[in-house]
């Protein structure tokens, strides 16, 4: 009687085991799924992201090009500002030297 209880004991561990080994089969197989769903979602997610990097950069470049001519632009005006600052004192010399000589020529004739 020993035996039959002990041998009925291992059958039932076993028909326990075999029905715990099927849902872990059944959990991993729909495991697996959802982390190949999960693989594809991530992919393509690095696509996007790239595509937005590289849209980023070729923008980034555009800006560099831009911010190089625009330094550019600006030391020309910065030059040109200062030949016209020279000629505007120049004129203004002209101009006094121009007020001086009405001033005397009207004093002369008074």
């Amino acid at each position: 009687m020993d035996i039959e209880r002990t041998m009925q004991f291992i059958l039932e561990q076993q028909a326990q085991f075999s029905a715990q080994q099927a849902q872990i089969t059944k959990q991993h197989a729909e495991l697996s799924a959802h982390f190949s769903e999960y693989q594809v979602r991530v992919a393509n997610d690095f696509v996007k992201l790239n595509a937005v990097l590289v849209d980023v950069a070729t923008a980034q470049e555009r800006t560099n090009a831009l911010v190089a001519v625009l330094a550019e632009r600006q030391i020309l005006t910065e030059q040109a500002l200062s030949r016209l600052a020279e000629r505007q004192e120049t004129t203004e010399q002209n101009l006094n030297a121009l007020i001086s000589t009405v001033e005397r020529h009207i004093a002369n004739h008074k």
